[in-house]
């Protein structure tokens, strides 16, 4: 009877679990073809801005994944940042972006993707982002710190359209 039990039990678990995993996040698939961004961006001493991205998404002719960003950032003139990016291992990219000096690395873990990169004036950027349970959104926070301190922040998600 035990037994039965402690099987039983094992087997709901197991069921259960499975039930309730987080959708996986597969990071290329889901840049591929057209995503929108909608973050508000807090700098220190600044009011918050609306920080809009607009990206296109797919294999590049070397074999690389290659994102074009058209940023909206607050009254300031449309820019255009390009990522190109390699696998380097399982679940792991490094590549470059235009508005970074020096490497980009995205570490994909399950559900969510870590991007760490330095970009020009010394600011050190971790972005999270994390695939919601509708599996065509994703929660998007970015911290950029220098010398330590917390220099600004986005927050928002990001909306595969395609």
């Amino acid at each position: 009877m035990r037994l039965a039990v402690a099987a039983a039990i094992v087997l709901l678990a197991s069921t259960a679990s499975a039930a309730g995993q987080a959708p996986k996040l597969d990071i290329t698939a889901f840049f591929s073809g057209r995503s929108h961004a909608d973050n508000v961006m807090k700098i220190v001493f600044h009011g918050p801005t609306k920080l809009i991205v607009d990206s296109i998404g797919g294999k590049g002719d070397r074999g690389d994944f290659v994102l074009i960003d058209t940023v909206h950032e607050g009254d300031k003139p449309v820019r255009t940042r390009k990522w190109v990016m390699q696998p380097a291992g399982p679940n792991h990219f490094t590549g470059s972006l235009t508005d970074a000096v020096g490497p980009v690395d995205v570490l994909v873990s399950g559900d969510s993707a870590t991007i760490r990169y330095t970009m020009k004036g010394g600011l050190n950027v971790v972005q999270h982002m994390q695939l919601q349970v509708d599996g065509r959104t994703l929660s998007n926070h970015v911290d950029a710190r220098k010398f330590g301190l917390k220099f600004a922040r986005v927050d928002g998600t990001i909306h595969k359209l395609d």
